[in-house]
């Protein structure tokens, strides 16, 4: 077993970085007893700070499929069952409802859409709560939980966020403009992919909160529409 590393504790994972952190490399005589290895030694590792793909390389290495070779590169999307990933996040090998995390008086459960090789998932979070337009009479809103189409997320009181960290490319509206809803607002590149994100209601743009060049995470609000 090897450990090839690109990380140290105490060092910093921005939202710029390659998703690779490190890798983990078994060698056996033979497929059984490499996959076997492998299972020990992922059941084995710590990793603090970060959360891994560890459960999911679990979920993968403990089917059938796998140890026969009969898996392919559509194998996990078409034919793995989703809730694999689940269970073995929580250590469990069945299927669990994932309770909110600790301090999750101050998040929002929010709903937002994944799009791999073209097929659409809905991923729920738990995020910041983050601040709406303001509006007479009105303290903080709080955002709902809502999808929309072409890797987009945005909140139907008019708040559009982003479904994933990245950095803003261009930003297609300004204060003032009228919207439709599905209009893209602004395109933000993630992964080495551009994603226009769009607006779910129709309305008039309030504020923009990003330019060209930022960074931004999950959930941050991109812009708001009245």
């Amino acid at each position: 077993m090897r450990w090839d590393g690109g990380y140290q504790s105490g060092d910093t994972v921005s939202q710029y970085y390659d998703n690779l952190i490190g890798k983990l490399v078994v060698w056996a005589p033979d497929r059984d007893r490499a996959i076997a290895r492998l299972i020990r030694a992922l059941g084995e590792f710590e990793i603090e700070g970060v959360r891994t793909t560890i459960p999911a390389d679990l979920a993968l290495l403990d089917t059938s499929e796998f140890r026969a070779v009969t898996h392919s590169t559509k194998w996990v999307e078409d034919e793995v069952d989703q809730t694999r990933f689940a269970a073995f996040a929580a250590g469990t090998g069945a299927a669990v409802t994932i309770p909110a995390p600790e301090g999750a008086d101050d998040l929002v459960e929010r709903t937002v859409p994944v799009e791999v090789d073209g097929r659409r998932y809905t991923v729920k979070v738990w995020l910041p709560d983050a601040p709406a337009a303001p509006r007479a009479g009105a303290g903080r809103a709080r955002p709902r939980p809502s999808t929309s189409s072409h890797g987009s997320s945005a909140t139907g009181d008019g708040t559009v966020s982003a479904p994933m960290q990245g950095t803003i490319v261009q930003v297609l509206v300004a204060v003032g403009d009228a919207v439709e809803a599905g209009q893209a607002v602004v395109v933000l590149e993630a992964m080495k992919m551009e994603n226009h994100i769009n607006a779910e209601m129709a309305g008039t743009v309030a504020e923009i909160r990003v330019k060209p060049g930022d960074g931004v995470g999950t959930g941050d609000v991109l812009a708001v529409i009245e």
